[in-house]
């Protein structure tokens, strides 16, 4: 499946998406029920996870000593600056919003996460193809 790079991406992304669609769809039905609720989240959630832990192992071992660096390489610098970035962003929605910290804790939680994340994974993605244009 080697010479099948965009087959094997395609295959990583419909096993994380699936598996995120279940969990999500799990969380939803079930995860209000009383005193089980955040037992049935995080297992579902991480059941998902497994999932898509398991499906990346076997795309990084089919990609070959250059991609694995591109990857590593861009994920360091990309999601470090992409993380500062989504702080910076982050800190200044909060402050600058008027009524921001006065929403529910678990609301900011998961905004401030969602930023940080998006910001990683927006500086990863340009960080790697940086890496790839440096080198054709």
């Amino acid at each position: 499946m080697s010479e099948r790079p965009l087959a094997r991406y395609g295959l990583l992304m419909a096993v994380c998406l699936i598996a995120g669609g279940i969990a999500g769809g799990v969380s939803a039905a079930f995860g209000e029920t009383a005193g089980a609720g955040p037992l049935i989240v995080a297992g579902s959630v991480g059941l998902a996870m497994a999932a898509g832990l398991w499906v990346c192992a076997g795309w990084w071992r089919s990609l070959d000593e250059a991609a694995q660096e591109a990857h590593k390489w861009a994920w360091w610098w990309g999601s470090t600056f992409g993380l500062a970035i989504g702080s910076v962003a982050l800190f200044t929605l909060a402050y600058a919003t008027p009524g921001a910290l006065t929403a529910e804790p678990k609301d900011l939680l998961l905004g401030g996460a969602g930023i940080l994340a998006l910001g990683q994974t927006a500086g990863y993605g340009i960080a790697w193809a940086f890496w790839w244009l440096q080198r054709r």
